[in-house]
């Protein structure tokens, strides 16, 4: 979310990742509606099920783009972290700026569909597009949005701990909410927002305690190679037994989720050797400085539900699946294209002409906020 107006530039190896990422995502979401059967559309010709066990190579390769979404949120909440832990301020105007590009775009996206379609959406999908962060249409947004005022208070628990006490914490909250979760979600109460405090204190730890590891090539990747040998294994194992146990027949997919610790293994590893590359590219850093606005715009509800489908829709009636890998991928281009052409226009165009409106907005809700503090902090 830096912006290029900023006269130092960032080194871009951390950027970079983050598109990689953010194209990873893509991917992910796309072969999620090739798999997923959609309420709002009449036709499901278009489906593959992907949750059942299949000797189709094609299959399980589409099962392991399932998991790329996990790897890609754990790349962007990891780079994250590295720079979380290291601030010493929350700045709400940022936070607020999240919020309205987040509510604004969903705004525009209804608006537009509703002309289209001749307002023929239902009443559902047109609440929940005017109140996208409460309804979590894109979940990683909402829970950042959560999570970003707690890394302070964070950050003072990690900074008075000791090596050892951290280390014990980092642990222990890994194994119960990684780990245990990944074999059973939802074991001691856990949440996406409790598994990032969890990841938070790990990564709190390796950039406190274990720099030489964090700055060793060597073993980044060997913990990148073991991190992708479980994640293709664990992935494997489920499509094999699923072909003999009627247990595990339909639970290819029960191993493609956020607590994986393969797959915070592989993005820590990731992080870690690309943070190496010291090199400097503005254009990159602007796409990077994008990818919450094509985060939202590519995986915008009302987008996702009717104009995805109806892409794939028109693939398996015209061309059919023998390529159907090659139509992942090339409906995955377009898709990114499209979100960044989208995204630059909106920052270009949308965020200048708003940004008077929406600074008077948000100095108005602080005032507002000010006076109601003051006179709670009267009462004794």
């Amino acid at each position: 979310m830096q912006t290029m107006t900023k006269k130092t530039i960032r080194d871009s190896g951390i950027e970079l990742l983050k598109i990689i990422a953010l194209f990873l995502i893509v991917i992910s979401h796309v072969v999620q509606t090739l798999r997923s059967e959609n309420p709002y559309v009449p036709y499901h010709d278009f489906i593959v099920n992907l949750s059942v066990a299949s000797t189709d190579i094609r299959n399980f390769i589409l099962t392991l783009f399932s998991y790329f979404g996990v790897l890609g949120n754990s790349c962007f909440f990891i780079s994250s972290s590295w720079f979380l832990l290291r601030s010493s301020k929350y700045n709400p105007r940022k936070w607020f700026y999240i919020l309205f590009d987040v509510w604004f775009i969903s705004i525009i996206i209804l608006a537009v569909t509703l002309l289209v379609r001749n307002g023929n959406i239902p009443g559902k999908l047109i609440i929940k597009s005017c109140f996208p962060t409460t309804f979590s249409n894109n979940w990683y947004l909402t829970c950042y949005l959560l999570f970003y005022p707690m890394h302070l208070i964070l950050n003072s628990i990690i900074h008075i701990m000791d090596k050892k006490q951290l280390l014990r914490v980092s642990v222990a909250l890994f194994f119960l909410y990684s780990v245990f979760n990944f074999i059973w979600w939802g074991l001691f109460f856990a949440s996406l927002i409790i598994l990032w405090v969890a990841v938070y204190f790990v990564i709190a730890y390796l950039q406190l305690y274990m720099v030489d590891f964090t700055n060793c090539i060597k073993c980044n990747i060997i913990l990148l190679l073991l991190g992708v040998a479980g994640y293709i294994g664990i992935a494997l194992a489920a499509n094999i037994l699923g072909l003999h146990i009627t247990f595990f027949y339909n639970k290819v997919l029960h191993w493609a989720t956020n607590c994986n610790p393969f797959l915070i293994a592989i993005s820590i590893a990731l992080f870690n050797l690309m943070r190496r590359l010291t090199f400097k590219n503005k254009i990159i850093n602007y796409v990077s400085s994008l990818s919450l606005l094509i985060y939202i715009i590519h995986e915008n509800i009302i987008l996702r539900f009717y104009y995805r489908p109806a892409m794939w829709e028109y693939i398996y009636r015209n061309y059919g699946y023998d390529k159907l890998i090659l139509w992942v991928l090339v409906l995955s281009f377009l898709v990114f294209v499209f979100g960044a052409v989208t995204a630059v226009i909106y920052d270009k165009i949308i965020r200048r002409m708003m940004q008077k409106p929406v600074d008077s907005i948000y100095s108005l809700i602080k005032n507002l906020y000010l006076k109601l503090e003051s006179e709670i902090l009267k009462f004794h």
